[in-house]
């Protein structure tokens, strides 16, 4: 992953009149005292390094303590903390307006600006508190007994994408940890692939186009996104070629070439850096054959900038249907 510069996450600066802190002296760790490595915590949250170093340095926040060989510990409560704090900032909240407020009004802030809200679902709230619950078992049966009663489609739109929001925000509230939300990934792709199958093969007998091929840019680890990307295009009789995850650019192309894919499909969340991504699709636009299309999607705020003639941002499952027909439409032009 490539560092990002404090100012690719805030654009304020000293001149705004704001008076800064000074810097707080890291402590060190009491004798038995357990925390968060900064390595864990860049890659658990989606924050560079350098950026969690910046925002101590000039917010005051985080405050780590120091672990006996040097190293930067940081405790539950800032790491609760910095995962509501990165959700405001994908919703486009500002460093300098979040760092300084306590858990309690960022939690009020994130109500008030609709960030992480979903429809009331009885039923999606009570397999988070299995899941919360260690219920495995219990969670897995409900997943499959509520996809195999919607069908694909539904299950998609009204259970994997509300539900893959619920975790989110549970794990960024610290009610859920990060081995719960790995366990909730593996039994939904399961369920999801359970119904996909024999969609799939029937597609790929009849030769649908376009032909898709599905995947994600090196260090974009999370695969559920680019799942149900697959579901939609699949029930759009796509045919669909999936590479699984992080896939160096020179793959991709020779991947392209070798399966003759009209479309390239890329999902994104909020871990890559915004110029990552940008660079990314960049390179991978000047690899491509110009016919190929390059679509993107998923969670990652850069998906909102202006892209080259050639990339082409899908704004949710939903309008997958509805782009894939404009590409028919206009391949037999």
């Amino acid at each position: 992953m490539t560092n990002t510069s404090e100012q690719d996450f805030d654009s304020d600066s000293a001149s705004d009149g704001a008076e800064l802190p000074e810097p707080v002296p890291p402590r060190a760790a009491p004798s038995g005292t357990t925390g968060i490595g900064i390595g864990a915590i860049a890659q658990e949250i989606g924050l560079t390094k350098d950026t969690l170093r910046v925002w101590e340095r000039r917010y005051g926040f985080p405050q780590p303590m120091r672990s006996p060989g040097g190293e930067r510990l940081y405790p539950q409560e800032q790491v609760t903390k910095l995962r509501l704090v990165k959700r405001l900032l994908d919703a486009g909240h500002r460093p300098s307006k979040v760092l300084g407020q306590s858990i309690e009004l960022l939690q009020q802030l994130a109500e008030s600006s609709g960030v992480g809200q979903d429809a009331p679902d009885a039923e999606l709230d009570h397999l988070i508190s299995l899941l919360r619950a260690s219920a495995y078992d219990e969670f897995r049966f409900g997943l499959l007994k509520r996809a195999t009663r919607d069908g694909l489609e539904r299950f998609v739109l009204d259970v994997a994408a509300p539900l893959s929001a619920r975790v989110g925000n549970a794990w960024a509230a610290g009610t859920l940890q990060v081995y719960h939300e790995h366990l909730f990934s593996e039994a939904i792709q399961s369920a999801m692939r359970t119904l996909m199958r024999p969609l799939s093969d029937a597609v790929r007998g009849r030769g649908g186009r376009p032909r898709v091929l599905l995947t994600t840019l090196s260090g974009e680890g999370h695969g559920l996104g680019i799942l149900m990307a697959e579901a939609m295009f699949t029930l759009s009789d796509c045919d669909c070629v999936q590479l699984g995850l992080q896939t160096p650019l020179h793959d991709i192309v020779d991947a392209v070439a070798a399966h003759k894919v009209d479309i390239v499909a890329l999902s994104f969340t909020a871990v890559l850096p915004a110029q990552s991504i940008a660079n990314g699709l960049t390179d991978l636009r000047n690899l491509l054959p110009p016919h190929v299309r390059i679509w993107v999607g998923g969670s990652s705020p850069a998906l909102r900038r202006k892209f080259n003639d050639g990339v082409h941002y899908v704004a949710g499952l939903t309008p997958i249907d509805e782009t894939v027909a404009d590409w028919r439409q206009s391949a037999m032009l």
